[in-house]
C-alpha cells in the first residue's frame, strides 16, 4: 500500500501471579495493598517478525520461550512486587526499574529472588541496563504500571479521568545482531558494538501493521470515550507517533505529572526511554467536512521515516496503529 493510499486480571489480595498472562486495563482498585507475585525467565530464541522472518531475541519471558516484550506487571502503590527470576542463560542479567533505585542481577545459571514496593503511580520500563543499551534493545525489557489507591479512571491521584486505557511499547529490532547472537552464543552479546544499530523492525507492543489491527493496540471508543495511552520507548532510535483525528494532552513525561492546563500535540517525541502518557479525547474532528457522523476510522504512524517501513521497505508495516472513533471496542484492551 501506498503511504498516501494508507493516510486516507484485576489483581485482588496477596500471592497473585501476574507475569506470563494478561492484565486487564480495566483496573478495580482495592481497598488494601497486596503483595503481587510475579515469575519471569531469561530466555533466547526466535521471535516472529510481520514479513515472514524471524529475529533472534533476548527476553523476559512469563512461560518457558522468548517473550517479546516481556510480561506487563500490573499494580497499586502501597503493593509489594516480589519478584523471582530464573536465568538458565552463560549470561548475567539485571531487572530495573526505569527512574528508580530498583536494580537487581540474575546470574549466569542462576535464579535470584527480590521484593519491592511499589514506585509512585505511573508508567515505568523495566529493562537490563547493561552494555550500553545493547541488552534492552535485543528484547530484555517489559513494562510495569502502578495505579493510584482507590481509582480505576486516573492514571495519578489527581490527573484526569479517563474510560479505559492502552499500553503502546515502542521497540525496534536489528536482526543482524541477533543472528551474531544465534551464531557465536549469547556470551558475544557483551562484544556489541551499540553504535552499529541498524533496526529494520519497528514494533508497538512486539507487532508491526497490520499485526496491530487487535484489540490491546488498535484504539476504539465511543464519541467522549477519554482513552489514556500509556507511551514507552524501550527502543534505541527516536520515535515520533503522530495522531491524526484528535490531538492529545500531555498527561505525563517520565514520572512529572501535568495536573491542571496540559500541551495538546498531534505528534509526541518518544526518547529512548521515556515514558509518556497521553489523554486521546476521542472527540469528533472538528474541522471535517462534510461533519463527521458514525465511525471513524484514522491512523496513527510514527513520523521518523525509517519506522514507517518494516523488513528493508514494506510501508505501511512499521510502526502503525489504527483508532476508530464512534465504536465501542468488542473486547477491552489488556496489557498484552
Amino acid at each position: 500500500m501506498k503511504r498516501r493510499a494508507f493516510l486516507q486480571r484485576t489483581v485482588r489480595g496477596s500471592g497473585v501471579l501476574f507475569a506470563g498472562g494478561l492484565g486487564l486495563l480495566s483496573w478495580a482498585p482495592r481497598s488494601v495493598a497486596a503483595t503481587i507475585q510475579v515469575a519471569l525467565g531469561v530466555h533466547a530464541g526466535y521471535a516472529p517478525m510481520v514479513d515472514g522472518t524471524s529475529a533472534y531475541m533476548v527476553t523476559f519471558s512469563g512461560g518457558s520461550s522468548v517473550e517479546f516484550p516481556g510480561p506487563t506487571i500490573v499494580c497499586r502503590e502501597d503493593d509489594l512486587v516480589s519478584i523471582s527470576i530464573q536465568n538458565p542463560l552463560s549470561i548475567n542479567a539485571v531487572f530495573h526499574v526505569g527512574r528508580t533505585a530498583i536494580r537487581h542481577t540474575v546470574g549466569a545459571g542462576s535464579s535470584v529472588n527480590f521484593d519491592f514496593e511499589a514506585p509512585p503511580a505511573g508508567t515505568y520500563l523495566y529493562y537490563d541496563d547493561q552494555n550500553s543499551g545493547v541488552n534492552r534493545s535485543m528484547g530484555l525489557h517489559g513494562t510495569l504500571v502502578v495505579m493510584p489507591a482507590g481509582s480505576d479512571n486516573r492514571s495519578f491521584s489527581d490527573g484526569p479521568t479517563f474510560v479505559r486505557q492502552y499500553k503502546w511499547l515502542l521497540a525496534s529490532v536489528d536482526p543482524a545482531w541477533g543472528e551474531h547472537l544465534a551464531n557465536s552464543g549469547v556470551a558475544a552479546i557483551g562484544g556489541i558494538d551499540p553504535d552499529s544499530f541498524s533496526p529494520r523492525y519497528f514494533t508497538i507492543n512486539g507487532r508491526s501493521f497490520d499485526q496491530t489491527d487487535e484489540p490491546n493496540t488498535h484504539i476504539k471508543g465511543l464519541v467522549g470515550d477519554a482513552t489514556l495511552i500509556r507511551l514507552l520507548n524501550a527502543g534505541g532510535m527516536v520515535n515520533s507517533p503522530h495522531f491524526h483525528g484528535n490531538h492529545v494532552e500531555i498527561v505525563s513525561l517520565n514520572g512529572s505529572n501535568s495536573s491542571g492546563a496540559r500541551k495538546k500535540k498531534d505528534i509526541v517525541s518518544m526518547f529512548p526511554l521515556d515514558c509518556r502518557d497521553v489523554l486521546l479525547p476521542m472527540a469528533t474532528p472538528p474541522d471535517a467536512w462534510p461533519p463527521a457522523s458514525g465511525a471513524q476510522h484514522f491512523p496513527m504512524h510514527c513520523h521518523a521515516e525509517m519506522s514507517q517501513t518494516a523488513g528493508g521497505g514494506f510501508y505501511p508495516h512499521g510502526m502503525h496503529a489504527s483508532i476508530t472513533i464512534g465504536e465501542a471496542p468488542t473486547s477491552e484492551p489488556q496489557l498484552d
